[in-house]
């Protein structure tokens, strides 16, 4: 029946199917109440019958949804209704990573570093709250068209039906990015994320991953055994700086390769910055080099599996030697053959007694005992206690065994519970101290102030002796920290009286004033002409030698920018006569000739 137009919890609005998994189907909705647009993820009916898949689907909901980041799709809301179960998420317009290479190929070096800049940092987030994706491919990865990264299904992607596992097409899927020790049958961890994170930036910058094959098992052999391929070789443009986090983060040994997916952020933060580097180079110890190729038909006949008979290969043995060649042909047809055999084993064979642990992390230690003995199992009297940078005091950190692995009843659980949080220091710079200082004493610190004239307002915080993000026992009994806080802005005055104009005025704007310039209207007499200067300061506004506490207060520099012509003044004779200003000769009042 269509899902169409059906309105969800009173307030979700389906629109239309946007995605489908072996699990759930996913539609674009509109939020009623919210007025946005969201997606929603819908069991799939023929699984809602079964209470293991309804419990894990609630429960990685929530490991999901405690998770914030910038780089991951958010949770908004969990829940069931007439026995459909579904979980509301945010809509990310866009394509999948998968889809852009498709359409881009290879990417340049400079773009696939800064969108897995932005994949690896979510995963370390997810990673420091304990929760591993376990299926990262470009398939899982959402990228807005203005180039914003956002993994998908954090917890819920490795969630698929039984069937679905079983089929070529879906262990395919998975394996391109398999890390080694997972197709050796070891539990997956963080740095098998890690490795996946790898073949997704080699994928990036080579347009198609670097093993392929007619069969899962040439797959899986091929990242047991193979040497991941030189990106440098395809293209000599990208530094060997940014091939260096491939070949650590694909590492077959597990020593070899980034131990958390911070240090993996941290090359790549760096990695366009280092010129020079050399070629990351890890040596296994192996005596057959030859790589192994196993065809479909060496171990699939649709549902049934085929394991060479070794009392077969024994008598042939007997009958002829065997090359290197042949003999690591069947070594590999073996070895593919029992990987397959353990996935088959591990999904459809296992003891039916064993069932997957449950996911008790960030409850309550009385919810968390009291989870697992209802699933029959017993929980270590001496549980263990420790600091966390996330859980609540009282909450659970870890278990042993981890979530979803395999348990059966009876098995002592041991939990890790958390004592509190840490303490993280904040960036202070540019707060006010005294706010700043009423937190600190409340959480114990004792706090040091320092003072410096600066141009900041005064009580601003400028510097402090603890950075940010570094982490404070709570129950430290010595925790100081040094503040160093602004005095606020203050200047004296210079004297500039008598100095050139323009020298004076530089001067004051390098002391941080607004000079304004005033020409003076030069004087009149012949006296004060004559002793005028020019192109000096006469006057400032602001009297010398005070002090101002302002940067940017104004001033005022009067000077005369020239001199006048000084007056002619009239003279008088003795005579009583007048000067005649065409000859300069004097003359008289006389009336009559001279003779």
């Amino acid at each position: 029946m269509s899902q169409i137009n059906k309105t969800i919890a009173g307030r979700y609005v389906l629109k239309e199917l946007i995605g489908q998994g072996g699990m759930a189907d996913v539609y674009l909705a509109q939020d009623k109440i919210l007025k946005r647009t969201v997606a929603v993820k819908i069991m799939r009916s023929s699984l809602t019958g079964d209470p293991v898949y309804v419990t894990r689907f609630h429960r990685e909901a929530s490991a999901a949804a405690a998770l914030s980041h910038k780089n991951i799709v958010e949770i908004y809301d969990v829940g069931d209704e007439d026995d459909e179960y579904y979980i509301v998420m945010e809509y990310v317009p866009g394509q999948t990573l998968k889809e852009l290479i498709h359409k881009r190929g290879a990417l340049h070096f400079v773009e696939a570093v800064d969108i897995m800049k932005q994949v690896v940092s979510a995963t370390a987030k997810a990673h420091s709250l304990g929760i591993v994706h376990r299926d990262l491919k470009p398939q899982n990865i959402l990228v807005t068209d203005s180039g914003v990264v956002k993994i998908g299904d954090f917890g819920i992607a490795s969630i698929q039906s039984l069937s679905q596992v079983t089929q070529t097409d879906t262990i395919m899927g998975s394996l391109h990015y398999l890390a080694p020790e997972i197709a050796r049958g070891e539990k997956a961890t963080a740095q098998s994320d890690i490795y996946a994170l790898g073949i997704v930036f080699y994928e990036l910058l080579r347009g198609e991953v670097p093993f392929n094959g007619e069969s899962p098992v040439n797959i899986a052999l091929k990242h047991m055994r193979d040497d991941i391929p030189s990106v440098r070789a395809f293209n000599p443009s990208i530094p060997q700086s940014v091939e260096n986090v491939i070949i650590k983060a694909t590492a077959k040994n597990t020593k070899d390769r980034y131990l958390k997916a911070v240090d993996m952020f941290e090359d790549l933060r760096t990695c366009l910055s280092r010129e020079n580097e050399e070629k990351l180079v890890f040596t296994y110890e192996d005596p057959d080099e030859t790589t192994i190729v196993a065809e479909d038909k060496d171990f699939f006949t649709q549902t049934q599996i085929h394991v060479p008979n070794e009392e077969m290969i024994e008598k042939e043995s007997e009958k002829k030697p065997l090359d290197k060649k042949k003999i690591g042909i069947i070594a590999g047809c073996v070895v593919g053959a029992l990987f397959i055999f353990g996935l088959v084993y591990f999904f459809l064979l296992r003891p039916s007694d064993t069932f997957q642990m449950p996911d008790v992390v960030t409850l309550t230690q009385e919810q968390a005992i009291k989870t697992l003995e209802d699933n029959g199992l017993k929980v270590d009297e001496n549980i263990n206690h420790e600091l966390s940078d996330t859980v609540d005091e009282g909450k659970v950190i870890s278990t042993s065994p981890e979530a979803r692995e395999a348990v059966k009843k009876g098995d002592t659980i041991e939990l890790t519970v958390s004592s509190g949080k840490y303490i993280v220091i904040d960036n202070y710079v540019g707060k006010n101290y005294e706010d700043i200082e009423a937190t600190l004493v409340s959480q114990g610190f004792k706090v040091i102030k320092e003072e410096e004239t600066n141009e900041e307002e005064k009580g601003v915080i400028l510097k402090q002796s603890i950075n940010q993000g570094e982490k404070i026992d709570p129950n430290a009994t010595n925790k100081t920290i040094t503040l160093t806080v602004s005095k606020g802005y203050s200047v004296v005055v210079p004297n500039v009286y008598g100095q050139d104009i323009n020298k004076a005025k530089d001067l004051l704007e390098k002391a941080g004033f607004k000079v304004t310039l005033k020409v003076l209207t030069p004087p009149t007499t012949v006296e004060e002409i004559k002793t005028m200067k020019i192109n000096v300061v006469m006057k400032q506004s602001l009297d010398a030698f005070t002090t101002v506490y302002k940067k940017g207060e104004s001033i005022t520099l009067e000077y005369y920018d020239k001199k006048p012509e000084i007056p002619v003044e009239p003279t008088t004779p003795n005579g009583g006569g007048t000067t005649d200003p065409n000859t300069g000769t004097e003359g008289n009042n006389q009336s009559g000739t001279t003779n």
